[in-house]
């Protein structure tokens, strides 16, 4: 008997200097579908998200953009346009952007970055709670994080929000004292951002279904008799031999009674066929048919 008290002595004391454990969700980005692109990659912007909540102020929205950025460029299926890139522009073209781009500026700011889509988003809940249990020799705390995110893919050809949808995460840490020995289980920081991420890789499946409704194009930089220069090359996976139209885009076509933009009439100006790449990212398209194509006119694979 004197040896079994003994043992459960030991077996308290060692429980005793046991530190506490931590409990995370699992989710993580290879619980993502492997995004393969049909065509060549799609140039996306990436707005900084608003933050709707009462926590975090700006570093919030941002801290969601960046992890979302990170996820799409593992999928190896985008060019990320920087947002330090947006604001030498918008100097140089002495414009003014004020809130979040919306539908409206959409066409405008994806024109000056030569992006195809605009990723808008908001941090529209966040949450922590804490869950206790006291028993005699154990006592357990649970922290628990949530937070929710909404996105907009919008086109920016035409100011059409192609998809939109929420993801919603959760991330977990479990502290566990034997007979008052361990860690208390103060606020850790990194609660918050296994939360945001968990929540941007929920959302990641069906914002990469969302792009399969963006049609692809590129924007003529330069035109030198029949050779053509293209903003869009290898890098982009833009193949030789690749046939291309040419389109030029008239003025915005507004509703008078909204006046909100419905859209541009395009008219065919030429064709041609992709034959070598310049740059770090540009192509030479041979003109095939055609005549008077001007810098700024787009291109598309039909």
């Amino acid at each position: 008997m004197k040896k079994m008290i003994v043992i459960g002595m030991v077996g308290l004391l060692f429980f005793g200097c046991s530190p506490s454990t931590i409990q995370k969700d699992q989710t993580s980005a290879s619980d993502v579908a492997i995004y393969h692109p049909t065509g060549p990659k799609q140039r996306v912007f990436i707005s900084e998200f608003e933050n709707r909540t009462t926590y975090g102020q700006r570093r919030l929205g941002a801290g969601i953009s960046n992890m979302l950025a990170t996820e799409l460029s593992k999928t190896g299926g985008f060019i990320l346009l920087e947002r330090e890139k947006l604001d030498v522009i918008l100097k140089e073209q002495a414009l003014g952007l004020s809130g979040v781009i919306s539908e409206k500026s959409a066409p405008q700011i994806g024109e000056l970055l030569g992006a195809n889509a605009i990723i808008t988003g908001a941090v529209t809940q966040f949450g922590v709670r804490t869950e206790a249990q006291d028993l005699v020799i154990t006592a357990s705390k649970k922290q628990i994080a949530t937070c929710t995110v909404d996105l907009r893919l919008i086109d920016v050809s035409t100011g059409r929000v192609l998809w939109a949808g929420s993801g919603a995460g959760t991330a977990v840490r479990k502290y566990t004292n034997y007979l008052g020995s361990g860690t208390a289980g103060s606020y850790d920081e990194m609660l918050e951002s296994d939360a945001f991420r968990s929540a941007v890789v929920n959302v990641m499946q069906n914002l990469l279904q969302g792009f399969e409704k963006l049609e692809w194009s590129c924007v003529v930089a330069k035109v030198s008799g029949d050779k053509v220069y293209l903003n869009a090359g290898q890098n982009s996976h833009l193949e030789i031999g690749t046939p291309l139209t040419i389109y030029r885009q008239g003025e915005p076509i507004t509703d008078p009674v909204t006046g909100a933009e419905i859209g541009r009439e395009i008219n065919k100006v030429g064709s041609g066929q992709v034959s070598g790449y310049f740059g770090d990212d540009g192509s030479i398209m041979n003109l095939i048919e055609g005549n008077g194509i001007s810098v700024g006119d787009i291109c598309k694979l039909k």
